[in-house]
């Protein structure tokens, strides 16, 4: 007998955790910020792009949401008071411990890093989609991409665990790897190891996007392969998946 895992199964999961409670649906806004800093002779311009939740203080579930998002997207688990006050310490970070100690750090050469965010959603799920763009010296710069979906009642992150059920779990390794080998026509691990790929590392992230028929598991440059394999997506339909 075939059970279909759907992405309204999600819905229902999370609206399950929340209180009797009206809901409070998030208003979302940007919110910037842009500096230049100059040490040592070298410059390196920050931008931010930062999609906040402009009424989190009417709920705790949106609290909780936009204090995890900030945490993300600043990629730091300091606990700020405020969005503004995160902003702060990450380029004072930045300025006074990452500039000047930098090995490599070259007078007349510009560097940059770049963040930005945005916040979709889907009935009871909320997406914050966090990419990630920077050159700080080396032979290339680095980007990134991040999923992170949460439930709007409940404030709590959706992991793969509330979505699948154990055998599910460990057949998505399987799955992962399979349509690797389909994609860079490999016969297996080893010859995924050959195509730039790390075969000891590849399988389940929670780095993963939902749609209505599909699960989508996002790996940056680095996550499972070489930099130049690039970012790779494996897209996984919700009927792809049997359980006994």
């Amino acid at each position: 007998m075939k059970r279909i895992v759907l992405f309204v199964a999600a819905a229902a999961l999370v609206s399950a955790s929340s209180c009797s409670r009206r809901t409070v649906r998030p208003e979302i806004d940007t919110v910037t910020a842009d500096t230049l800093l100059v040490r040592n002779g070298a410059e390196c311009r920050i931008e931010y792009r930062f999609a906040t939740i402009r009424n989190a203080d009417k709920s705790p579930a949106l609290r909780a949401i936009e204090q995890a998002n900030i945490g993300y997207f600043f990629d730091s688990e300091y606990d700020a008071a405020s969005l503004q006050e995160a902003i702060k310490a990450s380029i004072h970070e930045i300025d006074t411990t990452y500039m000047p100690d930098r090995p490599g750090i070259v007078a007349n050469h510009s560097y940059e890093i770049s963040v930005e965010s945005e916040i979709s959603l889907r009935d009871t799920l909320l997406t914050c989609t966090i990419t990630r763009s920077s050159y700080t010296g080396g032979a290339h710069g680095n980007y990134g991409t991040e999923y992170h979906t949460y439930s709007i009642p409940g404030g709590c992150e959706i992991t793969t665990a509330d979505l699948f059920t154990e055998w599910q779990l460990q057949r998505l390794d399987e799955l992962i790897v399979q349509k690797l080998c389909e994609k860079y026509d490999a016969g297996d691990r080893g010859e995924l190891g050959a195509r730039g790929f790390f075969p000891d590392v590849i399988g389940l992230t929670e780095n993963f996007l939902l749609t209505p028929d599909s699960i989508t598991f996002h790996y940056n440059p680095y996550d499972i392969a070489c930099y130049a394999t690039g970012a790779i997506e494996v897209t996984i339909g919700w009927n792809e998946f049997e359980t006994h």
